[in-house]
Parts: C-alpha cells; sequence; structure tokens
C-alpha cells in the first residue's frame, strides 16, 4: 500500500488537498473524487517481444511450424510491419512480463501453437503449429492459425490424400505454406517473421519455412522467429530447411529464445512433430535506470553504448514483473 503525506491548501472556494505517495515517487491533487499523479517521473524503454514457435505437425509429411509474432520499437516488426514507437513507461510501477513456451509435438496429429509472450501492453502470440498428414478437406488437420490481436505466423500445412492448407497469420508473421498432397510427398514450411512458408514440392526451396526477421537491439544483427521445414517423404524434397534458428524436418528448433517453428514429421506416424522455440523479451534502456524484476524472472544483462540491455528468457507463472526505478 502507498504511503502518503497529505496537506490541504485553504483557498476563497473551498480547500486543496495535496499529497506526496512516496511508492509512486510523485505528488497527487485530489479532484473530487480520486487522486491524480502531478510530475510522474518516467522512461524510455525499446523492445523486442516474440511469442513462443509452435510445433510441427505429427503423422508423416507434417507441416512446419509458424513462428511467433516478433513485435519491436527497434527495426521492421513481423509482417513487415513498421517500428512501433518506444516505449514512455512510469517509474516505479510493476510491469507485467511473460515468456510464452514453445509449442510440442503430438504424435499423429496437428503441432501445439507456442505460448504468448507479453510486456506491459505489447502482446506477441505464439505460432500457429503443423498440420498433420492430411487425408479430408474440412480444415481439422490443416496448419494452424495465429490470429489478432498480436499474432504470429501461422503452420504449414501437411501433405497426404488432401492437400493440407497453411494456417493464416496475424499482423506480426506470415501464413503457412500448403503441403503437396500425394505428389510430391511434402508438407508445407511454417510462416516466418519475415516471409511466408514454402509450399511443399520435390526440390529446392519446397517445404522450407519463412525467413527469420534479424534485429539489432543487442547491439549486434541477430535472427529470431524463422519458420519451421515441412516432413518430407519419398519423392518429397530431401533438403528441406526451416527459417534461421528453426528445426528442418523433423527437427526441434534447434536455438532457444527465439520463437521459432519446429520441424513436421517426415516418415513416419506413430512419431511427433519438433517442438518449436520459446519465446523472449529484450528491453534496451539507459543505464541510469534501475531495473527490478520480481522471483521467477530469469534473466541476463549487457551494456551497450550508454544503455543496458535485459533479456528475458523465462519466467515462472504469469504473476511476473519488471519495474524501474
Amino acid at each position: 500500500m502507498s504511503r502518503v503525506i497529505t496537506d490541504s491548501i485553504q483557498h476563497s472556494g473551498g480547500s486543496l488537498e495535496f499529497r506526496f505517495n512516496t511508492t509512486l515517487k510523485c505528488a497527487e491533487i485530489y479532484n473530487g473524487h480520486e487522486w491524480t499523479q502531478i510530475g510522474q517521473a518516467t522512461t524510455d524503454v525499446d523492445y523486442l517481444v516474440v511469442g513462443g514457435g509452435g510445433a510441427g505437425g505429427g503423422n508423416w509429411r507434417g507441416g512446419g511450424g509458424g513462428a511467433g509474432a516478433l513485435r519491436t520499437s527497434v527495426g521492421t516488426q513481423g509482417g513487415g510491419q513498421a517500428a512501433a514507437p518506444t516505449l514512455t513507461l512510469a517509474k516505479h510501477i510493476a510491469y507485467s512480463v511473460i515468456i510464452g513456451a514453445g509449442g510440442t509435438g503430438v504424435a499423429g496429429t496437428q503441432g501445439n501453437s507456442g505460448g504468448t509472450t507479453t510486456f506491459e501492453t505489447i502482446v506477441s502470440k505464439g505460432g500457429g503449429g503443423g498440420g498433420r498428414y492430411a487425408t479430408v478437406n474440412d480444415g481439422t488437420e490443416d496448419g494452424l492459425a495465429s490470429a489478432d490481436p498480436g499474432g504470429g505466423s501461422g503452420g504449414g500445412g501437411g501433405g497426404g490424400s488432401n492437400v493440407g492448407s497453411g494456417g493464416a497469420s496475424g499482423t506480426y508473421g506470415y501464413n503457412g505454406g500448403n503441403g503437396a498432397g500425394n505428389t510430391p510427398q511434402c508438407g508445407g514450411g511454417g510462416g516466418g517473421a519475415a516471409s511466408a512458408g514454402n509450399t511443399g514440392g520435390s526440390g529446392g526451396t519446397d517445404g522450407d519455412g519463412g525467413a527469420a526477421l534479424a534485429n539489432t537491439i543487442t547491439g549486434s544483427s541477430v535472427d529470431y522467429a524463422g519458420g519451421g521445414g515441412g516432413g518430407n517423404y519419398s519423392s518429397g524434397n530431401v533438403t528441406i530447411g526451416g527459417g534461421a534458428g528453426a528445426g528442418a524436418s523433423d527437427g526441434d528448433a534447434s536455438i532457444a529464445n527465439r520463437g521459432s517453428g519446429g520441424g513436421g514429421r517426415s516418415g513416419d506416424h506413430s512419431h511427433a512433430g519438433g517442438t518449436g522455440s520459446s519465446g523472449v523479451v529484450i528491453i534496451r534502456l539507459p543505464s541510469s535506470i534501475t531495473v527490478t524484476f520480481s522471483s521467477g524472472v530469469t534473466s541476463s544483462n549487457a551494456t551497450v553504448g550508454s544503455d543496458k540491455v535485459y533479456t528475458i528468457t523465462a519466467t515462472s507463472d504469469n504473476s511476473q514483473t519488471v519495474t524501474f526505478s
């Protein structure tokens, strides 16, 4: 609870009540209905918030998992969106921070979508799971979407006796690619932050996951949110690749905390598709600002010029916070 010091000033129309809120470190005035802050101290915060990557589809010829939504105030956002404004946040207030987990593969069916990553008002949904071997055309086996608000990339569609459709993207990602059907035998790639997943096929980039997106908030260029590659079988492309940081055919997303999709299952229906990588929150602000995390937050930090960069890679539950002072 806030500790306050209150005073009143008399004037011809009555009295004004003022107080100093020692928790928020600012003055407040009572307007007759509620206490209103005067001169609340703030700080500008740049950010990168990426949702968890979706898992690849199970059975065989599964679609690749879609990448998590990539939202940032530094450089291009996922889906080709321009950089968002820097956040101006009040000091001494706890802001929510949640890291979305990567989706897990499931044997014989669609992969699970990735979890949602949150920083204050910035919400980045996880990528859609890849579709399974396609036998029907009613949408129940297709790649999963990553819908708005805060949506990322869709999962790739599986190959099969029907053509599995890729999942639709939200604002901050791209669609998953369609599967190829029976000939050639190849699932579609999951969408990435920088491009759509490729349709399944027999060679070249067929079935590849959509491209990752480079970002420089940490002071160097790092790729985030690549789509997972589709699963190949028999006549399908044997050189399928995921977007940078993502799993290729059958593989788990290879780099942690990039929000990349896992690869679709290839030739064995009894196994699951690859697991997506978890999301991340990165914040950058002047080194003069003190940053305090609640217990349960896993983070690291580095100094870049006159700024401090904090990378949050895990939260123990949905109640974790960060405070600036």
